[in-house]
């Protein structure tokens, strides 16, 4: 605690307590009010734009976010012990439940209200963020031929584990919805809305999952945790906010439809964006990852956590793929004649 003392000594403020909430994270009560601090593992570059677009959107007037507090000689962080600490407000509330539906409603209106306001940041000199805008068809491209060569692996091998052995089941089906996506993708108007994005300089959260949205006492959602934010195309983080909420829930349609209606209330979005949505909706992101970890050795869980995480995604893939379906006649089919 001695290290926290002497980072927050940066800051103008009495110190009334301290209390670790999780690992390098701080919920500090003081003289001036509650603010948490933060020890950033994501770089220097990444913590100026973080701080960059957390205090554009404070400018821009949206106040569902935790606003950046800078130190005492107005700097945006501090350098301490070979560690970085950046410091936002403390945000009170209770923990957004995406099962319910006026959670769910409120998380969706302000993913809206902040994709408003997402775009034209003005960034601290050193702030940088991956950029997305032009990317995706490369990216689901990629991932569907990472797919054919875990398949390819698995065939080689002359004995296979229950993983290799479930993967080796499902690989002509995955492969075959990955190469789904990437044509609804190339047949949309993806380009024509990254190039907007990219004028527009849009940010998006990327992490729109229920433990980064607090509900207030006013019931409404705030938004929190901005270490993945990059600049992207907004259909990315919806389709996020859908696969977050709906994964657990069997792809229940009528959420689907309230997440939505929801947004669309507040920021409605372009018919082009609803065949970007599908292609990113057909994808089977969750079937990759586990399958990334797993052949490139990228975590180190025990083949059992491998064989139960795949025998789970594969299961919710039924209830994606019947969620995308219905999504394509909803929100597709009539659209394309405008």
């Amino acid at each position: 605690m001695k290290g926290i003392l002497s980072v927050l000594s940066h800051y103008d403020f009495s110190i009334h307590c301290i209390i670790p909430i999780q690992d390098d994270v701080y919920r500090v009560e003081t003289s001036r009010g509650v603010y948490c601090l933060k020890c950033a593992n994501k770089g220097e570059h990444k913590m100026l734009f973080i701080y960059s677009i957390l205090k554009h959107l404070e400018e821009q007037g949206f106040t569902k976010v935790s606003f950046p507090v800078p130190a005492k000689d107005g700097s945006p962080l501090v350098h301490h012990d070979h560690k970085i600490y950046f410091m936002t407000h403390w945000i009170s509330g209770i923990p957004c439940d995406f099962k319910r539906e006026d959670h769910l409603t409120a998380a969706a209106e302000t993913l809206a209200e902040f994709h408003q306001h997402a775009k034209g940041a003005k960034l601290l000199e050193g702030a940088k963020a991956r950029a997305m805008y032009r990317k995706w068809p490369h990216v689901l491209q990629k991932r569907t031929e990472d797919l054919q060569k875990f398949k390819s692996l698995t065939q080689k091998k002359s004995s296979l584990t229950p993983f290799e052995k479930k993967y080796l089941a499902i690989a002509d089906q995955v492969i075959a919805q990955g190469g789904k996506a990437c044509a609804t993708l190339q047949s949309s108007e993806y380009r024509k809305i990254a190039k907007k994005a990219e004028k527009e300089q849009s940010f998006t959260h990327r992490d729109v999952a229920a433990r980064n949205f607090i509900i207030e006492d006013d019931k409404k959602a705030a938004l929190i945790d901005f270490d993945y934010a990059r600049y992207d195309i907004r259909a990315a983080d919806v389709v996020r906010l859908l696969e977050r909420s709906l994964r657990d829930q069997h792809w229940h349609e009528e959420k689907g439809d309230l997440i939505l209606k929801s947004y669309q209330k507040v920021y409605p979005l372009e018919k082009e964006q609803y065949q970007v949505m599908l292609a990113f909706l057909q994808f089977p992101q969750k079937i990759w990852r586990i399958s990334e970890r797993y052949f490139e050795g990228k975590v180190s869980w025990q083949d059992e956590g491998f064989l139960k995480k795949l025998s789970s995604a594969l299961r919710k893939m039924s209830y994606q793929e019947k969620f995308c379906h219905s999504f394509e006649n909803k929100y597709c089919q009539a659209r394309k004649g405008g």
